[in-house]
């Protein structure tokens, strides 16, 4: 990289919001070496997963799968969860006594459960969930190669950051509808970014999060909405303005299941409260400042790929590197728009989830809440404003962005391949 790329380029530099047909043509469709190699690399790791991991692993794919099963058997939008059971593991095609507590909207499972008339495999769920994993980061990836010139937005550099949110890899290769909600968070990106028909994109990144999961539905419409609200107020925006209308229609579509859960039961979301409660006798005491030390401290020790492998401090580093520099990058004009809605999409999801986490202490003692795989839908910011940080170091200090590139990959599936723990 030389000292060029290094530099604060001007606006003029940024390709057009929306693309203009010269741009639209240039590599149609297709990504850069270092971003087909980094693609390639991610899709490595996913199928080591696939046929190395042991299924099930402990991201709740047994109780996915069971899902897919139920669907497969007896497909409904709105289903009952508290119906569901479990599939017995030595036995894929029979039922166990165990109750289910999956609590998610009803679109990954109906999108799968056409494939329990082919096979029952494992393996096969898991391949379709390194094609939609892969398609979410391929979309990431042509976003903003299409929208920025390589002097703004390095390939190589977005291509690393990009692929490097810890768990992307390894839910990526297991049944888990994590994967269908990246692919929401990155139809959200590629439409924020200008990709043709960058509205439907909007509108389809935040209806697919809706009906995927709540936590990716809260975020996805947090960034949406401070991002539209930004361009209106910056006046690259005028109402009425059609990614404002189908936005809106995303938030609605999305909305559904959780406003039909809450007209059944008073809830958004069903809780198997048999399941997650604890007996007072055995439940940890915490007062508010203490059961917030344990939910972050455990988000810290939850960030590497292989759960609890890094001590403290390391995994502190390993979490404030990126996010860290993502707020370095909010200096820059290029990124701004987009790493403030994504800041503020952070927040409102950290807020529920520190709430929602609480309130489940609380009433059920429950102290499981704290899972970091939930905020990859927020990635591609983070990793946008990021590589605009870093791509802006001294030309003196490749050393430095030579350290901050492994800091951010040790967390990872790549970075942890001596000591995977799933």
């Amino acid at each position: 990289m030389n000292g060029a790329c290094m530099n604060s380029p001007s606006l003029s530099a940024v390709r057009p919001y929306l693309p203009r047909a010269k741009n639209a043509r240039l590599l149609a469709g297709m990504l850069p070496r270092p971003m087909l190699f980094a693609l390639a690399v991610f899709v490595l790791m996913t199928l080591i997963v696939v046929f190395l991991v042991p299924f099930p692993s402990q991201v709740d794919e047994l109780q996915h799968l069971s899902v897919i099963r139920a669907q497969y058997e007896h497909p409904t939008l709105f289903p009952d969860w508290s119906e569901y059971l479990i599939l017995r593991p030595d036995d894929l095609t029979q039922w166990s006594a165990t109750s289910n507590y999956i609590n998610h909207p009803s679109l990954y499972y109906l999108l799968l459960a056409p494939l329990m008339s082919l096979s029952n495999d494992p393996v096969v769920f898991r391949l379709v969930n390194v094609v939609i994993s892969t398609s979410a980061l391929a979309i990431v990836m042509v976003a903003a190669r299409r929208h920025f010139t390589p002097d703004v937005v390095p390939s190589e550099l977005f291509a690393i950051f990009a692929a490097s949110f810890p768990k992307a890899a390894v839910v990526g290769g297991m049944v888990n509808n994590d994967n269908l909600a990246a692919f929401a968070g990155a139809a959200l990106f590629g439409g924020m970014l200008g990709l043709p028909g960058a509205a439907w994109w909007i509108m389809a990144g935040l209806a697919i999060a809706g009906w995927t999961k709540l936590t990716a539905f809260i975020g996805l419409a947090a960034v949406a909405g401070a991002w539209l609200g930004i361009e209106i107020l910056a006046g690259r925006m005028k109402l009425p303005d059609r990614r404002v209308l189908l936005a809106a229609l995303g938030v609605t579509v999305g909305a559904v299941p959780y406003l039909v859960t809450f007209m059944r039961t008073g809830q958004l979301l069903w809780v198997n409260e048999a399941l997650w409660r604890i007996p007072v006798a055995q439940r940890l005491h915490l007062d508010l400042l203490g059961f917030a030390s344990w939910f972050f401290k455990g988000l810290v020790l939850k960030w590497p790929a292989s759960e609890f492998s890094h001590a403290l401090p390391v995994a502190v580093l390993g979490v404030l590197t990126p996010l860290g520099l993502a707020a370095m990058g909010l200096r820059y004009r290029e990124s701004r728009p987009w790493g403030i809605a994504y800041a503020i999409g952070l927040a409102a999801l950290m807020a529920i989830h520190f709430g929602f986490g609480w309130r489940s202490y609380l009433t059920l003692g429950d102290l499981t809440i704290m899972q970091t795989r939930y905020y990859n839908i927020l990635w591609p910011g983070v990793a946008l404003a990021a590589t605009m940080a870093v791509a802006r170091f001294d030309p003196r200090w490749r050393y430095a962005r030579l350290l901050v590139i492994i800091i951010c990959l040790s967390p990872t599936m790549l970075g942890a391949m001596i000591n995977l723990n799933f």
